[in-house]
């Protein structure tokens, strides 16, 4: 029943998930292999083998496929970085510095990570005090369930918006944000 009522639900084509700002699993849905972690590594991703799972239909039903597969790239990512840690013998904590006498370096910065609904972005400005002077983060579920499930939603039939905005993963409390 579930694939009966994602199929052809919510349909985004490439071009639209570009122009509105889409990102992570549902510009995948779209067919576009982009993920911040392969095109923009941080950290250790430049040092792992993983997959980028794509679809090509874009609707809710590939939505959910590239979320399941992508499941399946997080075992295989987790069992890479387990079995790279190194042999610890004794303590595995390590004291963490008082964060009061750490200061945000003088500048402007804006950084992107992959997370499990797509791009979540940081742009942070600061005059080398303790604190920023500004902090703005972009995260994905603002675009996905405002914007997009707009103007996905044109057209639809009423009891198929429930399913877009299902299929868009969006979080409401960072919407709200």
């Amino acid at each position: 029943m579930f694939i009966k009522r994602a199929k052809g639900i919510g349909v985004m084509t490439q071009e639209q998930a570009l122009a509105w700002g889409v990102t992570g699993p549902n510009l995948r849905a779209t067919g576009l292999a982009f993920d911040v972690r392969r095109d923009d590594p941080y950290q250790v991703y430049d040092q792992l083998e993983f997959d980028i799972p794509t679809e090509e239909s874009g609707d809710a039903w590939a939505r959910t496929l590239v979320r399941r597969h992508e499941l399946m790239e997080s075992i295989r990512i987790l069992r890479q970085v387990v079995d790279a840690l190194p042999d610890i013998h004794g303590p595995i904590r390590a004291p963490i510095p008082n964060p009061l006498a750490w200061s945000v370096p003088a500048g402007e910065t804006y950084t992107r990570v992959e997370s499990s609904k797509g791009e979540l972005c940081y742009y942070v400005v600061s005059d080398g005090g303790l604190k920023p002077y500004r902090v703005h983060v972009r995260g994905p579920s603002s675009m996905h369930a405002v914007q997009v499930l707009e103007k996905l939603s044109v057209g639809s039939r009423i009891e198929d918006i429930a399913q877009t905005m299902f299929s868009l993963d969006a979080c409401p409390p960072e919407v709200d944000r």
